[in-house]
């Protein structure tokens, strides 16, 4: 995938809120770009300022320093209905809107184009069924929006966003109160269409690993450090996203993308193979704190076989045999107990 030009550039910006009180920054000298056709995932703790930097770029709030721009044109200079055909934003709050069609709310992103009347031309109407096409709703045309699940919501408020035919598309936390498959869902049919209609997309989300999938560039915002910028597997090799999000209890696996729990192990088993289901076995081990070791010659030792079996051997001798994880988990930790009674 080639991306176009810079749609979306910040130079020195600085953002945060004014008070009367006070003037409080959370971020500064941000130097971001965002080109046509990508699609980027905003990732960082909760309170770091991700809702404040989208925000910012779409002037809901002002900069407290620096410019921003859409393409080469200062956002400070750029009216209001221009803006509106500019950019588009999907905020993470639910709205209510009681009675409306889904079609109608869909035809709502065509207000930059529409007229005082909202009277919607032949060409606004191919907008709108591109929009419901390209993120899959045709069926929901007719149904009411506030019957939708909280998914079928979502994907109309992006239709809604895509109908508005701009640019750049801002979404803050739009997977927020969904489950898994919604989230995948929704997450791959926005790279598809910032892909296929050029468009740059900006997400922010707290799903890290969905977001290292899916994204072509992350715009990573540590806490109480400045924003980096990469693309996802760059982040992880050079240790950024392990630093940010690991904690005392957390460790980022580089290898797997996932996040592990620290197990502070409290025994120790022989296990020899590279099966999937030896994968997942010692997976279930660390999580009871036992360290499945293959360089150590530990009394037991549990491998898989062909007969899809999990074969526990004392010193060579074959003890037990079992088809499930569960089931050899709990002789393990029998077995383990008595050991460490007889050493006492």
């Amino acid at each position: 995938m080639k991306f176009g030009q810079a749609i979306i550039e910040t130079k020195n910006l600085s953002i945060g809120y004014v008070s009367k009180e006070k003037r409080t920054c959370v971020q500064k000298n941000l130097n971001l770009q965002l080109r046509k056709g990508e699609f980027c995932c905003l990732i960082g703790p909760n309170g770091v300022g991700k809702s404040t930097l989208l925000r910012t770029l779409s002037r809901q709030i002002n900069p407290l320093d620096g410019e921003i721009f859409i393409k080469k044109t200062a956002l400070s200079s750029i009216s209001s209905p221009i803006l509106a055909t500019k950019l588009s934003l999907v905020l993470t709050e639910k709205i209510q809107v009681p009675n409306l069609k889904v079609r109608e709310l869909v035809e709502m992103g065509r207000f930059p184009y529409s007229g005082f009347w909202g009277n919607l031309s032949p060409d606004d109407n191919q907008k709108v069924d591109e929009a419901i096409q390209l993120v899959g709703i045709q069926e929901l045309e007719q149904r009411n929006f506030d019957e939708l699940s909280d998914g079928e919501k979502q994907k109309a408020l992006i239709a809604k966003a895509l109908a508005q035919d701009a640019p750049l598309i801002l979404l803050d936390e739009p997977t927020a109160y969904l489950d898994f498959p919604s989230k995948m869902s929704i997450l791959s049919a926005l790279r598809r269409i910032a892909h296929t209609k050029q468009i740059g997309i900006i997400l922010s989300t707290h799903d890290l690993e969905l977001a290292l999938k899916m994204a072509d560039l992350i715009w990573l915002v540590p806490d109480n450090e400045k924003v980096q910028v990469g693309i996802p597997e760059d982040l992880v090799l050079n240790g950024s996203i392990g630093k940010t999000f690991s904690d005392e209890y957390l460790h980022f696996d580089m290898e797997t993308a996932h996040f592990l729990h620290k197990a502070i192990a409290r025994d120790f088993l022989n296990v020899e193979g590279n099966s999937i289901e030896m994968a997942w076995f010692r997976r279930a081990l660390l999580r009871k704190g036992i360290a499945a070791e293959t360089e150590i010659q530990m009394p037991y030792k549990v491998s898989f076989d062909e007969n899809k079996l999990f074969v526990v051997n004392h010193q060579s001798e074959l003890v037990g045999q079992f088809q499930e994880i569960h089931e050899v988990l709990s002789w393990i930790e029998t077995i383990l107990n008595i050991e460490s009674e007889h050493i006492r």
